[in-house]
């Protein structure tokens, strides 16, 4: 009787397993070791079959929207934006989060108009995820800095910090406002109306003095106890200028002078660098009863100038200062330099670096350089270079060229224009013409600012035009300036700060020189000798001193003056903020 009921239940099994339709999914396999296994068990056990799709599955959880922005934020982290395309295409469109990571994507691929277009409308959202939301401000920063907003990306930096508060995030608005020039610290004074922005505005305005860095900064404190700024990023800033006051070194010794007074045609020029040397001596040696002693040394010709040298070392020199034409320092570079010489200008060739020398001037060719480095960065990509056919512009020209087409920037045309005195109105016809039908993204003008004026007018005045300091004759405010509005340029700190008052008490000794290339000369002077006592040892892209020739950084061969740009608008002429 026993056998016969395990025989019908195992027949019952074997109905269940062959018609149902879970056993269709099943192999025979499977079902034989099903009945193998049946056949073992006692009356008593109950029996279960199952199949594996019929053991129950787990669901994967769905990620949020939040989740699936925090991933995407993260791919960008890693510069890897089609890892973020792919969360973004899990986020509604309309919603915040895909916005805001759309937004990213696009300040990743330095589309500033889209970032802006995207995220400003999401500072109204109030259920965003903290770290969303300083990513929000942190881009709004980022390319309202791009496109050179500074008060805007001022703005939203300091609602980073109010959100995240972290030394990164002062060092950040430190960096972006530290780093404007003075004209445009004091247009953005009063057009915010947040107390923390104007308060950061004004803390660089009183850094931006180092000879009275300390009592600004304890003045801006007493005017904004409340302000954001940690002790520890005040300290950092008039640390640094208690430093840089510390490590001022004295000039000692003798100097010798080597300039070629008694040329006729380099005498003035001569005159006025011996002017600011002088001028920069006495001021830094008030009281000072062990000031050096400078001896002239008369040059013009190379062998004056190499009897010269010779005599200044006999004489037992410490310092060389010169000579100061081409000529002339390529002559002493044929001899033997055994004291430290500072050259004030640069051969014509490239040399290699030797032992006592450093070449310091005002290099035309080195500012087309910084001009052509400059609008690359700016993300401009053809030129023209319209060039006045006189030596000098033909070097400039070609210095820009080089540096442009290094750069992988091309030029759709170079174009030689003569005659400025009395052009013929055939050849500015054709200068127009020419230039409207080799259309680029900006113009280089090589020439001076009477050759720059004839020009002018017959190119495209929507077109970014750029030119080296020559284009500026020293008058801010004047018609005479007229056909050169928005032209771009780059000049010394000398000529474009008149009221910087750590030029003050050095502007009396250069009154007596009228003319703009006079007082460039003088300003190569001062800084001539405030150079003197940071040649030695020094490692090549240190900045020696921020002068009045402009921001000096030792090179392999020779000293780099990086110039501020500035621009000629209709009320004169006005720094900008260079990238």
């Amino acid at each position: 009787m026993t056998q016969r009921l395990i025989q019908g239940f195992i027949a019952f099994l074997l109905l269940l397993v062959t018609f149902s339709p879970v056993a269709l999914a099943v192999d025979a396999a499977l079902a034989d070791t099903v009945m193998a296994d049946a056949k073992k068990i006692a009356p008593s056990t109950k029996v279960i079959v199952k199949s594996p799709a019929a053991k129950s599955q787990t669901p994967k959880p769905q990620k949020t929207p939040e989740q699936h922005y925090l991933d995407g934020a993260a791919c960008l982290n890693f510069a890897d934006t089609a890892c973020a395309q792919v969360e973004l295409a899990s986020l509604k469109p309309a919603s915040a989060y895909a916005k805001l990571l759309q937004g990213q994507i696009a300040l990743a691929n330095a589309d500033f108009d889209t970032t802006l277009r995207l995220l400003i409308p999401l500072q109204a959202e109030t259920s965003l995820l903290p770290q969303a939301l300083v990513s929000l401000h942190a881009s709004l920063a980022r390319a309202y800095e791009h496109q050179e907003n500074t008060l805007r990306a001022l703005e939203q930096y300091v609602k980073v910090a109010e959100i995240s508060d972290s030394a990164t995030n002062q060092a950040n608005i430190w960096r972006l406002v530290s780093t404007q020039p003075k004209e445009v610290l004091l247009e953005m004074r009063g057009e915010g109306s947040d107390a923390t922005v104007q308060g950061w505005v004004d803390l660089a305005l009183a850094a931006s003095y180092p000879e009275r860095r300390e009592r600004n900064i304890e003045q801006w404190r007493s005017a904004y106890p409340q302000h954001p700024a940690s002790a520890e990023l005040l300290a950092s800033i008039t640390g640094a200028a208690k430093a840089k006051a510390k490590t001022k070194t004295a000039v000692n010794g003798s100097i010798a002078l080597l300039l070629p007074l008694d040329s006729p045609v380099y005498g003035s020029a001569a005159q006025a660098v011996q002017a600011g040397f002088m001028a920069a001596m006495t001021v830094d040696n008030v009281n000072n009863p062990s000031a050096p002693q400078v001896q002239v040394y008369a040059t013009g010709t190379p062998e004056q100038t190499r009897a010269a040298y010779a005599k200044a070392v006999s004489d037992g020199s410490t310092w060389v200062v010169g000579p100061l034409t081409r000529d002339e320092v390529g002559s002493l570079l044929a001899g033997n330099i055994t004291i430290p010489t500072l050259a004030l200008n640069q051969p014509e060739n490239e040399i290699k670096p030797q032992e006592h020398l450093t070449l310091f001037g005002l290099s035309a060719e080195n500012e087309a350089r910084q001009i052509a480095q400059m609008v690359r960065n700016r993300g401009l990509q053809t030129a023209q270079v319209i060039v006045a056919d006189s030596p000098l512009a033909k070097r400039v020209a070609k210095a820009f060229m080089e540096e442009w087409k290094a750069l992988q920037g091309s030029v759709t045309i170079e174009l030689t224009v003569t005659k400025f005195t009395n052009p013929e109105p055939a050849k500015l016809a054709e200068l127009k013409a020419t230039s409207l039908a080799n259309a680029a993204d900006m113009i280089f003008i090589a020439g001076n600012a009477s050759q720059a004026k004839t020009m002018r007018p017959y190119l495209d005045a929507a077109t970014p035009t750029y030119g080296i300091s020559h284009l500026y004759d020293g008058a801010a405010k004047g018609l005479q300036n007229m056909d050169l509005v928005a032209i771009h340029f780059v000049d010394m700190p000398w000529m474009l700060e008149p009221d910087n008052p750590e030029f003050a008490n050095y502007r009396g000794a250069a009154a007596q020189f009228k003319s703009a290339d006079l007082q460039r000369l003088f300003a190569m002077g001062l800084d001539a000798y405030r150079l003197l006592p940071h040649l030695q040892g020094q490692a090549t892209g240190k900045t020696l001193l921020d002068g009045a020739t402009g921001e000096i950084i030792f090179g392999e061969t020779a000293l780099i003056r990086e110039l501020p740009l500035a621009q000629f608008r209709r009320d004169g002429v006005a720094l900008e903020n260079a990238p």
